[in-house]
């Protein structure tokens, strides 16, 4: 089996594996999402994305929203259902906003179970049409395979900085810039985990001081930046690991900032829905909720700018990839 194949299949037996089990539940989409589905559906979703770039575009594009629309559902349950986590034990959070937010997440798990069903995943036939196109497809050669991932790469970091130059380093939008750039940054990490050992890191000879601070002992000995390693690999990308490291780092202060901010919008989102308020309004609701020493929306998109404009004065994604 060609190697692009196998990381496709390796992620459609965990789908497979979870999609068999979760048939004898009550409730399925509860199940596969509280049994991690999100992750090897994001894997895939990942995989389109890139052999869509250097493969069969229009077959990889509609395999990768099929995975994408799974996971992007996947991720609505997430949303609400950690606000529920979080606030179940917060005496501050009113009842009927814990209220709401258990039936936002109740809504999205019936949405995705109706996409389960309506698109033939727990039945089976879903996995079996993706098998028999895999089938039929003609992969590329490994070495060929690793030139044009690094192109990708390429790619996808000069995207990433003609994105933050529109924003000139000033964000105004919580989801359309922040998390957004998180996003693009966090697929450069992901991809790797896809790729089953065809992405390895290397060492460089020095790293200046003001680069140190992203190298904590919590990003260095992180699971998730251990990369995938296989024997059936002889070529490689190869991504220099301080500067992977970063990357991983700026990933996570992005998140902080975001779920801060995304806790001030799911309060704010209530009161609007609730009560007909006008933003500004629903805003200050949320703030009277959070308390005064919670940061506004202002000041983490503040500190998302200046912690972005630093990040990409260092040149991560310039000297990323070796």
């Amino acid at each position: 089996m060609k190697l692009g194949r196998a990381r496709f299949e390796f992620q459609l037996t965990k789908i497979e594996q979870l999609l068999s089990k979760s048939q004898t539940q009550g409730n399925p989409a509860l199940w596969l999402f509280l049994n991690d589905l999100r992750t090897p559906m994001f894997m895939l979703e990942g995989l389109s994305k890139m052999y869509a770039q250097f493969h069969d575009k229009k077959e990889f594009t509609k395999l990768k929203d099929t995975f994408k629309e799974v996971e992007d559902m996947l991720g609505a349950v997430d949303y609400y259902a950690a606000f529920v986590r979080e606030f179940s034990t917060n005496e501050n959070i009113p009842n009927n906003v814990k209220e709401y937010l258990r039936e936002k997440t109740h809504q999205k798990l019936a949405q995705l179970n109706s996409i389960l069903n309506d698109k033939n995943w727990l039945n089976g036939k879903q996995l079996k049409s993706m098998s028999l196109f895999f089938d039929k497809m003609k992969w590329q050669k490994e070495e060929d395979e690793i030139m044009e991932l690094k192109d990708f790469y390429h790619e996808q970091i000069q995207k990433i900085q003609e994105f933050m130059t529109e924003t000139t380093f000033e964000f105004k939008d919580m989801e359309s810039e922040v998390h957004e750039l998180r996003r693009k940054l966090r697929w450069l990490s992901i991809y790797p985990q896809g790729l089953q050992g065809a992405v390895q890191l290397s060492d460089n000879e020095s790293i200046g001081n003001n680069f140190k601070k992203y190298l904590s002992a919590e990003i260095i000995n992180s699971p998730f930046n251990i990369l995938p390693v296989s024997e059936k690999n002889q070529y490689f990308l190869i991504l220099e690991k301080n500067n992977f490291f970063a990357l991983s780092w700026m990933i996570a202060e992005l998140g902080k900032i975001k779920d801060k901010g995304l806790k001030i919008n799911a309060l704010k989102e209530f009161f609007q829905e609730m009560n007909f308020l006008k933003d500004a309004d629903a805003y200050q609701q949320a703030y009277q909720i959070l308390g005064q020493e919670y940061p506004t929306l202002e000041t983490l998109l503040k500190q998302a700018s200046e912690t972005a404009k630093q990040f990409f004065e260092d040149k991560v994604l310039d000297n990323l990839v070796m």
